[in-house]
């Protein structure tokens, strides 16, 4: 076994502290062994690219507004054409925020 010589300290509220211990608990392992366990497994979302994602997905979210807003006042008026084609812009748009 790697001999394990640098540590972290991390600072937990009461009630987070409480969840790690039980989970441990649970697992029959320390909470050192459950952190070392899961690095590999848990996702980390980068703080500027979710920022960016949600500032996206509330211009498509307006987006949507507009048209649904545009649909109901212009109900007899309404092309389907025109409504299926900004709905497929948006699910485009969708799709490489997505990735």
């Amino acid at each position: 076994m790697e001999k394990r010589e640098n540590m972290l300290r991390v600072r937990f509220s009461d009630a987070e502290f409480e969840s790690l211990k039980l989970r441990a608990e649970e697992a029959g392992c320390t909470m050192s062994e459950l952190v070392r366990d899961h690095l590999g497994k848990v996702r980390v979302n980068n703080k500027e690219l979710e920022r960016e994602r949600v500032a996206m997905l509330n211009r498509i979210n307006a987006n949507l507004n507009m048209i649904a807003r545009w649909v109901n006042t212009h109900k007899s008026a309404a092309d389907a054409v025109d409504v299926v084609a900004h709905l497929m812009a948006l699910e485009r748009e969708i799709g490489e925020i997505s990735r």
